[in-house]
């Protein structure tokens, strides 16, 4: 529990809606109590969205071919076009978070950061797909020791209108580590060369940082 407290992300990701909670709380337990009891239960769901799990892949600890799923929700899609087709790449992923799922999102697995590509946008529902290419996200390139690349895109929703992203281009990071997060109801989508064999499936529900995304071939 203690835990849960020290490694929220309420605390630096979140610390305006912390402060903004504190005044109108003040403000109702002067003026106007209902006010004081609905801003205490702002608090309790603000805790529990940026709540900050730690998580452990077991398959990616003992085979490095292994890829990790980045966020926790449910893949709404899955599309599929030997010819590169889609930005370069033959498969793309799409995971969607709803507002009580973890929004942290970490990588899928280790390498350089080649490119971090910030592009705004408009923020439709984020489980359709156009969304991917109209709403305002964040992508993220990561190479391989072994020369192959993934795109992992940070996409805002409806209601998620920040996107935060921890790492910079030329980084080296592990496979599940954690480098950003999207704020409310949000979707990632992964794109992946031809030679990565999924081990995920439209309607799965997966956990970012633990769910075997797929692997290498």
């Amino acid at each position: 529990m203690l835990t849960f407290f020290s490694s929220n992300l309420l605390w630096s990701e979140g610390l305006y809606i912390f402060f903004g909670i504190v005044v109108i709380g003040l403000l109702g337990f002067i003026f106007f109590r209902p006010l004081l009891y609905i801003t205490l239960i702002f608090f309790a769901f603000s805790l529990y969205f940026f709540r900050n799990p730690e998580r452990v892949c077991v398959q990616a600890l003992n085979d490095t071919a292994t890829l990790i799923c980045p966020a926790d929700g449910t893949v709404v899609d899955i599309q599929y076009n030997r010819e590169n087709g889609l930005e370069g790449y033959a498969q793309k992923i799409s995971i969607y978070l709803s507002p009580i799922d973890v929004h942290v999102n970490w990588t899928p697995m280790a390498g350089v950061i080649e490119d971090v590509i910030y592009k705004p946008g408009t923020f439709a529902m984020a489980f359709l797909p156009k969304s991917s290419e109209l709403n305002e996200r964040n992508d993220i390139i990561i190479r391989n020791a072994q020369g192959d690349s993934i795109l992992v895109r940070q996409i805002a929703g409806t209601i998620a209108r920040r996107i935060c992203c921890w790492v910079n281009k030329n980084e080296q990071v592990n496979a599940g580590f954690k480098y950003g997060m999207i704020r409310f109801g949000s979707r990632v989508d992964i794109l992946m060369p031809h030679n990565v064999m999924l081990a995920v499936g439209v309607g799965q529900k997966v956990l970012g940082g633990q769910t075997v995304l797929g692997r290498w071939q």
